[in-house]
């Protein structure tokens, strides 16, 4: 890659003799390109080679979530709420493991998580050429479609057994990335502490500090059916943290929107975001409403709801960034240093062309269809299970018909196994609260549709949206041999399958395939193709001295452990201690102990510290991420960022933008002294 940036530079002249330097801590960089010499020159010290590759190994990904691990026997250690769907998912009336919390004393114990997988990265290959090779000269229109094909022969000629392989788009569009992952797919929980200790002060202590939270779990992995061996492992140190202590964050921070264009946040700010958040405090009370119902109904809805107001206050965040002038006039001055050097050179102006005019364009033919999209295709049944599955099925007997490079990418060769995993899962469903979800769509969809788009009949038919949800929550799909003989059976299966929700979805999956096409074509395709020439002028006026945006891909950051200055407040120091625990909790919800954490009380060093903040860049995505010292110990585990992160989709604040980790001083003093975990305890520490 850097000989390509070095033949493009020379050919078409440097935009600009000196980068401008990114903010000290600034960043969340790829392993095989970490700024070792400016974090040698700003802390005095930056990790080797070595260093990064034995953190590589030992850290891993999950579903939505980052995860590390820490013993030879494939123990992973990671936040409570990446594992609050398997803690649902294995809990009972006569179990209620979120209550209770889960913890296995011995491995026999141990439970297997449905549909759940741990992959961990072993190569990086640059594939940027083999993209470029294969788009040149491709129309705008066809760009999307034509390198989705080549994505999919890489990953399917990479792929296989347990090796499941990804290109990741890095730069937007400037490099391409071919990640090679181990895969486990038999993982098992083996701790969780009770839901109301590892979410102590729930939503109005979200995304704020100080934090008295023990956000932790342990998984398991099994090969075989007996715990994998993980000799690649990080060892974890339980003596106390001090402030300004460096320290480094491994995960896979999900999503960042800094290299965007003006063009596009401002579609986020003004059309994206103000839908997502309605939305989200809808359904939010239809959930808390359900919860309210009684304890089973409280330990169904727990993983939805917690899900939800998340999102609803991560959310809220990122518009309130966009919607500050000042903030936005970041984004703005950003692009326009970029146009400005973009000007001053001839040959990058014909290459670059009308790119941010192109983009704008697309925006502009997004709004014509953003609800069909939405509500057809990108969120259709959203947080519907059967709805899920259903699609799954009749879109996969569909796609498996065809030649791999014209399959959509959720269905190519490389990738269709982690959809039949997800079929044959065994996962609980419960038809009302399925329903919630499916009536609460379908009625947004015909809100924004109206009744009369041709879409919206076929949808809806002649039912009204809550009794068409009746209906579909008794699908048979809940049934997991039903769901694999349909799957084994194809398209043949489906096609006689009189099952309510598979006739519903394949009633309309023309609408959405059809909205899907046009998405591709006249907005993601032009938009991608723009982005890649921005993408090389911007590589030729920094080079590889700027990190790409966050893409649910592992990344390194590093900062200090410190606290901040909150305007009109005054100091925040960077620590919280166990007697701040109980100082907190008032009895009531959300800052009510469980009787272990009573009980164990004068037990306690009331000086332990718990929580931590420190000024890492990260993002939602690295929760679950290890939080390390220089020695690469793992030294705490991510879980949360406070307000002011928020607006680090956009850009970072080194003022302000703090993550937020368990402390493995909480994380001993929980196992050792409040939950008597001893075996679990020796295993961490190597005894």
């Amino acid at each position: 890659m850097r000989r390509n940036l070095r033949a493009a530079a020379a050919a078409l002249g440097i935009l600009a003799l000196i980068a401008t330097p990114a903010s000290s801590e600034e960043g969340m960089w790829t392993f095989d390109n970490f700024p070792v010499e400016r974090m040698q020159r700003e802390m005095g010290w930056a990790p080797d080679q070595a260093w990064r590759d034995r953190v590589m190994a030992g850290t891993a990904r999950l579903p939505g979530c980052s995860a590390s691990n820490v013993s030879g026997q494939g123990l992973v250690l990671t936040n409570h709420h990446c594992v609050i769907s398997c803690v649902v998912a294995l809990s009972s009336s006569d179990a209620n493991y979120i209550e209770q919390g889960f913890m296995a004393r011995a491995r026999e114990q141990e439970r297997r998580c449905p549909n759940m997988n741990v992959d961990v990265l072993t190569q990086i290959t640059d594939v940027t050429a083999n993209i470029e090779v294969a788009t040149a000269n491709v129309p705008a229109d066809l760009f999307a479609r034509t390198r989705d094909a080549e994505i999919a022969r890489l990953e399917r000629e990479c792929s296989e057994g347990t090796i499941r392989c990804e290109v990741v788009t890095l730069y937007q569009g400037g490099r391409y990335a071919l990640h090679r992952y181990k895969r486990y797919n038999d993982v098992r929980l083996a701790f969780a502490p009770e839901h109301g200790m590892a979410a102590f002060g729930g939503d109005p202590d979200n995304f704020n500090f100080p934090r008295y939270d023990i956000d932790f779990s342990f998984l398991r992995l099994y090969e075989n059916d007996a715990p994998a061996a993980t000799p690649n492992h990080l060892s974890m140190r339980f003596t106390p943290l001090e402030e300004n202590e460096i320290v480094l964050i491994a995960g896979n921070p999900g999503r960042t929107s800094r290299l965007r264009t003006t063009a596009e946040l401002a579609f986020e700010r003004d059309h994206n975001l103000p839908w997502q958040i309605a939305s989200l405090s809808e359904i939010r009370g239809r959930l808390i409403a359900y919860s309210q119902l009684g304890p089973d109904q409280a330990r169904i809805a727990s993983s939805a709801l917690q899900s939800v107001e998340n999102a609803y206050k991560a959310l809220s965040g990122r518009r309130q960034a966009l919607a500050d002038p000042a903030g936005f006039a970041r984004v703005a001055e950003r692009q326009a240093d970029l146009q400005n050097r973009v000007r001053r050179n001839r040959a990058a102006q014909r290459e670059v062309g009308d790119a941010w005019g192109e983009i704008e364009r697309a925006q502009a033919a997004y709004r014509g269809m953003f609800y069909p999209y939405q509500y057809l295709e990108a969120r259709a049944g959203e947080r519907s299970q059967l709805f899920s599955w259903a699609r799954d099925l009749v879109r996969g007997a569909a796609e498996r018909e065809k030649p791999d490079a014209e399959r959509l990418p959720r269905y190519t060769g490389a990738r269709i196994a982690s959809v039949e995993s997800g079929l044959r899962a065994p996962r609980p469903v419960t038809p009302a609260f399925e329903e919630i979800h499916l009536a609460f769509w379908l009625s947004k969809l015909r809100e924004h549709l109206t009744v009369d788009h041709p879409a919206a009949r076929r949808v809806l038919g002649n039912d009204s949206p809550q009794a068409l949800a009746a209906r579909l929550s008794r699908s048979r799909l809940a049934d997991l041999a039903f769901r694999v003989q349909l799957w084994e059976g194809g398209a043949a299966a489906i096609e006689a399958s009189d099952d309510p929700m598979i006739q519903f979805v394949r009633a309309w999956d023309a609408d959405a395939r059809a909205v899907r096409a046009r998405f591709v074509a006249e907005v993601e395709g032009p938009a991608a193709r723009a982005h890649e020439r921005i993408a090389r002028a911007r590589f030729r006026a920094f080079g590889e001295s700027q990190y790409p945006d966050a893409t649910f891909s592992p990344r390194i950051s590093y900062g200090r452990v410190i606290g901040w200055t909150e305007p009109g407040v005054g100091a925040v120091a960077p620590f919280t201690y166990t007697a701040g625990l109980y100082e907190r909790a008032t009895g009531q919800p959300p800052f009510v102990l469980s009787q272990p954490w009573i009980d164990a009380r004068p037990r306690l060093d009331p000086n332990g510290v718990f929580n931590v903040s420190s000024s890492n860049d990260v993002i939602g995505g690295n929760s679950g991420s290890p939080l390390l010292d220089r020695e690469g110990r793992v030294v705490g585990v991510v879980f949360d960022g406070n307000i002011h992160s928020l607006g680090g989709e956009y850009f970072y604040d080194g003022a302000l933008n703090r993550s937020v980790s368990v402390a493995a001083t909480a994380i001993r003093t929980s196992l050792a002294d409040v939950y008597g975990m001893d075996a679990l305890l020796a295993e961490l520490e190597g005894r």
